[in-house]
């Protein structure tokens, strides 16, 4: 499956993406970030950020009212309905189109890198975490965050389809050892029926 397939594919669900996040999903994913990660310190990368659903919750978790966002996704489509919403304040926000295999973004640059439910859609994710290893400050915190545990995710995959049918979430054990072999330390990894989240920080050089 090509680049320009799977960009045509997200393309397409854009406009009801946003339909699969209601608002008691709203208020798991706050739940787990106010839980597990608060505060989230910036500058922040929403990689594979989508429509900006979590536009919606980061500003009430972040320290520094001023700190900025960036919304990053491949998907044009998906980005224009991001900038569509106004949950902000008085937050920076940017959006950027670009292919988290090849960040342009320099080296040093954020606090806080942020992949929600977008982490099997990367065809080399080990090139994403060299790229995210790079872009983040030292010290600075990675979270991964899916609402169901890797076997549920991976048949709705397979359910959906080409292209997403094989796009496949290893184990929270897997690819928490994965991401520490890119230069992290795990500091939190888990899943569960309604949860699969793994918090990690670079470690300093």
């Amino acid at each position: 499956m090509s680049v320009m397939q799977l960009q045509h594919f997200f393309d397409q669900q854009a406009d009801i993406w946003d339909y699969s996040i209601d608002l008691q999903k709203l208020k798991q994913i706050q739940q787990i970030l106010k839980h597990y990660c608060s505060p989230i310190l910036g500058p922040v990368l929403d990689i594979g950020c989508g429509t900006g659903v979590l536009l919606q919750i980061l500003p009430q978790l972040m320290s520094v009212d001023h700190a900025c966002i960036v919304e990053l996704d491949f998907s044009r489509s998906m980005l224009q309905r991001a900038k569509q919403k106004n949950y902000l304040g008085s937050k920076k926000i940017f959006f950027l189109q670009a292919d988290a295999h090849h960040l342009p973004l320099t080296d040093l640059r954020f606090t806080t890198v942020i992949a929600f439910q977008v982490f099997p859609h990367f065809e080399r994710p080990n090139q994403v975490l060299k790229e995210v290893g790079r872009i983040l400050k030292e010290n600075g915190r990675f979270i991964l965050l899916h609402l169901m545990d890797h076997e549920r995710l991976n048949a709705l995959h397979y359910e959906i389809g080409k292209p997403v049918q094989n796009h496949y979430l290893p184990p929270v054990e897997i690819l928490a050892k994965q991401i520490e072999y890119r230069g992290f330390k795990i500091d939190l990894a888990f899943e569960r029926q309604d949860c699969y989240l793994i918090r990690a920080q670079k470690i300093i050089k």
